[in-house]
């Protein structure tokens, strides 16, 4: 039986023994035998209505205008304004010129039902019935070669096509108020004045600044208001080293004196605790944000080095907090309504990093998906030092994302009014469709990799023509001043305003050192958890107090309802063989896995084991579902039978990835204790493919950042011929990297 937590996640309620009605999501696709299993979750489908029979009649008519403005819907972007440095080489596109469809007259009026949108007027957004050509080739080129320029005719979704037609050529750019235009230079301002006010202070600092791409904060500003004003609970984000302290600091409140501390030396972690701490590059904070009567909670994630690393964990961690707000929810909460996952990308880790693929691979699998993901691409258009023609084989490094049909909004970075805007529309298709959208900020570094680099020395013309281009602010700020938005006066006293506060943080700092006014170790999901008083911990209670409950719930985990059919063999040698173990009082490994994860479920607590053909197990041992020879139908014994208040288990098989599967159950296992994570390796060594997820998360999250994880790995192998590598689960590496763990609890139970 479903529980309700269940049918708050599927498209629409049903009565009990109805059909859900999946058939229609996703018609090309095989539906797969565990769509009612818990822990399926797909959202609930967007539709726009079909051309009508008119609209049809006329595209027919006029087949070489809607030629036409295919091609700018297609190849539109080949030909916008992207580059803030203007150092792109353009061909000249000739599908976009009228000629090659023998539209010459720019007089000649068309009907436009079902061909275009174009607006009445600059503030009436409603459709025209007619327009001469000129009216029309302008309008083009204003929506598709501006500074805003889209990628979306990939998308195999007819619908979600019609939508974009809509979106951007019905899309009268909204004017902007005097308070958002402030709000504008206000974030600009305050970034550009902290980079150079870390320049000055600490000049040896590699604090790889946001400088040329400013505008990272208006985007971000934006979406935090979008999703507050949405009713979006929480916003989690993972990214890289690139802008993360103006970021940390100027939006997500973190103290500009825990800084500056920090930078001096001291740690940020609370001094009653084991820890390494991490560079200033990896630190985080989880604020509530205002926006007028709307707050949104984010967090920030901490993150390695490993460049990516973080998108599988921040899609894990999304997905978790999901889970927990729509048991609580209204029964009209869908998946991605209440969490947003943001992933920010440098362009050319987005290009070459596996764990990408990997990652956007889980982004629309029913027991991965965390609703869409927006990507920003803060793109550079240079790697360390490698020129993006040698960093990747496609156009653009956003064409990774259409292997499962992303959407991409490129935005010229140095146009910040048109960097919200753009952003109106990722956050609007995101919430629509609830799936992932890519918004490429095409913008460049000011300086090298870090402060200390010299760019020129591999990109001699680039940085030649960076040193003589204004910053986004300055830029801006020419632009506020002509249209009397703001004066001089106004703009030097933002300023002045930032300088003093920088200048108060660091007197502050340079007094002692200054922890963050609240810590986050062992609070909230957390606030239970302790750490060991002494060598010999305390017996924990299994809520299973009699051996015939162990036996009971043995029983009902090889116990399908009526009327499913097994498979023969696995009637007689699973089903069977268990409950004669069980009569005789002995079990294996299978039965009791069975008996541990039943036991969990019985006193409330869900359990979730995920990895490559967990369901079934890779030795053919757990059958934690079982598949119904008739239907196909599958169902999870153990989530019924154990109690009303009984908890779930979620079997997710996952696709054939390593490191990104182990990066979500991470993530997955660090929002809350009360859900036991598993991960399993198809064989036990297929952990190599996850060694930087271990070393980086695992084994030194909590060294690092005090951040605590349940998370347990399953590393099954065998001595039956498989070869070198399925024969060892290599645990002696595991035994070298947790030699530091147990040091560190050594020295802390001893003193």
């Amino acid at each position: 039986m479903l529980s309700s937590y269940i049918r708050q996640s599927v498209l629409r309620r049903t009565q009990p023994g109805r059909s859900l009605g999946l058939s229609k999501l996703r018609p090309a696709r095989r539906l797969y035998h565990d769509r009612d299993v818990y822990g399926y979750r797909v959202p609930k489908e967007f539709k726009m209505p079909d051309y009508t029979t008119e609209e049809l009649a006329n595209r027919m008519a006029y087949g070489s205008l809607l030629r036409l403005v295919q091609a700018y819907r297609t190849y539109g972007h080949k030909s916008a304004k992207l580059d803030p440095l203007d150092i792109l080489e353009h061909e000249k596109v000739l599908a976009l010129q009228p000629e090659r469809y023998g539209l010459t007259d720019t007089k000649e009026v068309f009907n436009l039902a079902g061909i275009l949108h174009v607006t009445e007027s600059a503030v009436e957004s409603s459709a025209r019935e007619e327009a001469n050509f000129e009216t029309i080739l302008n309008h083009l080129r204003e929506v598709y070669c501006g500074k805003i320029a889209y990628e979306f005719m990939h998308l195999p979704s007819a619908s979600e096509r019609r939508w974009w037609y809509h979106a951007v050529e019905s899309w009268t750019k909204p004017q902007l108020s005097t308070d958002q235009k402030k709000r504008i230079h206000e974030l600009l301002a305050k970034s550009e004045t902290f980079d150079h006010f870390l320049a000055k202070k600490f000049p040896n600092v590699k604090r790889y600044g946001l400088e040329g791409a400013e505008s990272m904060m208006v985007a971000m500003d934006r979406l935090f208001e979008l999703s507050a004003k949405a009713g979006v609970n929480d916003v989690i984000i993972g990214m890289p080293h690139r802008g993360r302290l103006n970021l940390l600091c100027d939006l997500l409140e973190y103290p500009y004196a825990a800084l500056f501390s920090k930078i001096k030396g001291n740690s940020e972690l609370p001094d009653n605790t084991v820890h390494s701490g991490d560079v200033i590059s990896h630190l985080i904070n989880n604020p509530d944000l205002k926006y007028n009567d709307h707050s949104v909670h984010v967090s920030l994630l901490s993150n390695p080095s490993h460049l990516e690393a973080i998108n599988p964990v921040v899609m894990g961690k999304a997905r978790a907090k999901q889970a927990e707000l729509m048991r609580s929810a209204d029964p009209d909460c869908s998946l991605g309504d209440r969490v947003l996952a943001v992933q920010i990308h440098g362009d050319s880790a987005f290009t070459g990093q596996g764990v990408v693929m990997e990652s956007l691979s889980l982004s629309n699998l029913p027991h991965y998906s965390s609703g869409g993901s927006v990507h920003i691409v803060v793109n550079n258009q240079v790697g360390y030092t490698t020129e993006a023609q040698n960093a990747r084989s496609s156009t653009y490094c956003s064409d990774i994302g259409k292997m499962i049909n992303v959407p991409v909004v490129h935005v010229n970075g140095d146009y910040p009014e048109d960097v919200a805007r753009a952003m109106d529309l990722v956050f609007e298709y995101r919430n629509k469709f609830k799936k992932d959208i890519i918004l490429d900020l095409m913008c460049y570094r000011r300086w090298g990799h870090n402060e200390l680099d010299e760019p020129a020395f591999t990109q001699p013309l680039m940085y030649k023509r960076i040193r003589q281009h204004d910053s986004v602010l300055k830029s801006y700020e020419r632009k506020l001043l002509a249209d009397e938005t703001i004066s001089q006066e106004a703009i030097q006293a933002v300023r002045d305003q930032q300088r003093q506060v920088l200048e108060v943080a660091l007197a502050k700092a340079n007094e002692g050192p200054v922890k963050t006014p609240a810590s986050y170790h062992l609070q909230g999901n957390w606030k239970d958890i302790h750490h060991p008083k002494d060598r010999h911990e305390d017996p924990v209670t299994t809520g299973c107090a009699h051996l015939d409950e162990l036996v009971e719930i043995g029983r009902q985990s090889v116990t399908p309802p009526a009327p499913m059919k097994l498979h023969p063999r696995l009637e007689k040698y699973h089903v069977e063989a268990r409950l004669k173990k069980l009569d005789q009082g002995t079990v294996d490994w299978a039965t009791a896995e069975a008996l541990a994860f039943g036991s969990l479920l019985k006193e409330g607590y869900d359990v979730r084991i995920s990895g490559q053909d967990v369901g079934r197990g890779t030795f053919s041992q757990r059958h934690a579902m079982f598949v119904c020879q008739e239907t196909e139908n599958v169902v999870v014994p153990l989530n019924s039978g154990l109690g009303p208040n009984q908890g779930l288990l979620e079997v997710a098989n996952s696709p054939l990835s390593e490191y990104a599967v182990l990066g979500f159950e991470y993530g997955m296992s660090i929002e809350t204790p009360n859900r036991l994570v598993l991960w399993e390796a198809q064989f036990g060594d297929f952990f190599n493919g996850a060694q930087i997820t271990i070393d980086t998360f695992i084994s030194s999250g909590e060294a690092k950042w005090l951040r605590q994880s349940g998370l347990v790995m399953l590393l099954p192998h065998g001595q039956d011929g498989a070869g070198p590598e399925h024969s060892s689960g290599r645990v002696e590496r595991f035994l070298q990297v947790s030699l530091f763990s147990a040091l560190a609890t050594e020295r802390r139970l001893r003193f």
